[in-house]
């Protein structure tokens, strides 16, 4: 006899206030801190992260984000101003003319994309594999670099990758963001099968899945954190009775499911029960408090929805990234995890631009001159670019176990949808919708490497730039069909 029906938004209700979500068993489970012992060597990390829009604006020939110099002494554009507002220009290297190739004839070359633009840049940047010709896809074709370096550096981590999205709603129809094109990160299961790791959108979820039962230092933060996890004791024996009522309620498949989870949870808390406190610089980060409301839709191209609103399309995602780079940061410091992936916009970008910089203007119409200048596509790049140079200065402010910054151990990576140059879907020149001219950066102290200067890269494929980030956390692969170093 079949099961009934359950709401995937049903919970397990139990004493204290606790709930349980059944299809979110594991982010219920209680974290410890890793205790983080002195030693003269550190664990290495690699953080990447994605912007969904082009730097350029169709047919506009200037240009506020590529520096017209080269080396150490380039200019700060406005597009990259938050390397110098959060002080960390010496600490980052940024490369311009990079060349994400493209499908000609039907054939699409060695890490490339196909020729329709749009949500088909992604896979190729992020596994080095090439997309499918004639299609708009950007689910990738290989695993993506995260989950490659995470199967060599996570070693015990509780989290070996860290999948974060930091825009909650695409602003566009139904206002969701799922499925493949919400996804960053893939993982490779042993038969050879891709899976897409859905990303955590909520920072409260994250704050929480991270750093639950978390014991700080300070002995009366540390007394109070004890006090309250003996309140909670065990999340199924709070919910136990709830629990045992809706196994008996559903059918033998969804109740062998069940007992994996119920199963697994239980061994997870088994484990952080019997984990060390934390010591050293790592801290319990601040209460994130409640998410920012999600803001309602917003279109303006072709007619369609409703009419440009300065109120929607925003969902107070500079808020949003604060906490969620806070929280790589001190995952990072406690040794909870050592990769992350963030995407900080989903590709082709609605996010209302007026909420961040008073431009009237989407993000992605300001790639096609919405603003009728280039300055609202810089300050859209100069957005991502804050939220890569304030987790650097975070890192860098980080005492490592090795007496070392946790930047001087990470190598992190932004990598953008597009350029500017030829459009091979409309066959047409000085667009934004292209992969050439494309722009890169890279930062962190980890395998020696040293930044402060602009780079040309001579139409290397930017994925190059995620293959140094990868190297200089010890992990010499290629990325899929992509080989060559940005750092030479």
């Amino acid at each position: 006899m079949r099961g009934r029906v359950m709401n995937r938004r049903m919970l397990l209700r139990g004493a204290c206030g606790v709930a349980v979500a059944l299809p979110f068993l594991d982010a219920m489970v209680p974290a410890f801190g890793r205790r983080v012992a002195r030693a003269d060597t550190a664990p290495k990390r690699l953080a990447v992260m994605w912007g969904g829009i082009s730097y350029g604006s169709d047919g506009r020939a200037e240009d506020f984000v590529v520096p017209t110099t080269t080396g150490a002494s380039y200019e700060t554009t406005r597009g990259l101003a938050p390397l110098d507002s959060e002080g960390v220009k010496d600490r980052v290297t940024v490369f311009s003319n990079l060349l994400l190739p493209w499908e000609e004839g039907g054939v699409v070359p060695p890490g490339g994309r196909s020729a329709p633009y749009h949500y088909n840049t992604m896979g190729p940047l992020f596994s080095g594999m090439r997309g499918p010709a004639g299609e708009r896809s950007g689910a990738p074709r290989g695993p993506t670099c995260d989950q490659i370096v995470a199967s060599a550096i996570a070693g015990t981590t509780t989290f070996p990758v860290l999948a974060y999205r930091v825009q909650p709603a695409g602003y566009v129809g139904t206002n969701e963001i799922g499925g493949d094109s919400g996804a960053l990160s893939w993982s490779q299961a042993p038969d050879g099968t891709l899976r897409r790791v859905d990303p955590t959108v909520s920072p409260r979820q994250a704050f929480e899945d991270l750093f639950t039962g978390f014991t700080p230092d300070d002995p009366v933060e540390a007394e109070r954190a004890r006090r309250a996890l003996r309140q909670r004791a065990s999340v199924l024996d709070l919910v136990s009775e709830d629990m045992q009522r809706v196994m008996r309620e559903v059918g033998p498949s969804d109740r062998r499911r069940l007992e994996e989870h119920f199963t697994h949870l239980r061994a997870l808390e088994e484990r952080v029960r019997s984990t060390p406190v934390a010591m050293g610089s790592c801290r319990l980060p601040m209460d994130p408090g409640m998410d920012p409301p999600i803001g309602g839709a917003i279109i303006e191209y072709e007619g369609a929805g409703m009419p440009y609103s300065v109120e929607n399309g925003y969902s107070s995602e500079d808020e949003r990234a604060d906490v969620l780079t806070d929280l790589v940061a001190m995952a990072f410091t406690c040794d909870r995890s050592r990769v992350a992936s963030l995407m900080i916009t989903e590709w082709k970008c609605y996010m209302n631009m007026f909420q961040l910089f008073g431009w009237r203007s989407d993000m992605h119409e300001c790639t096609h001159g919405a603003d009728g200048t280039s300055m609202a596509t810089a300050d859209a790049i100069a957005f991502h670019v804050k939220q890569l140079a304030r987790l650097v200065r975070k890192l860098d402010a980080i005492t490592d176990v090795d007496g070392a910054s946790v930047l001087d151990n990470t190598a992190l990576a932004l990598v953008f949808e597009g350029g500017k140059g030829h459009d091979p879907e409309g066959n047409t020149e000085n667009s934004a919708h292209s992969t050439e001219h494309m722009v890169a950066l890279l930062a962190g102290g980890a395998g020696g490497m040293t930044h402060g200067q602009h780079v040309d890269g001579g139409a290397m494929h930017p994925a190059s730039v995620f293959v140094s980030a990868m190297q200089a956390v010890g992990v010499t692969d290629a990325l899929g069909e992509v080989s060559t170093s940005a750092m030479g």
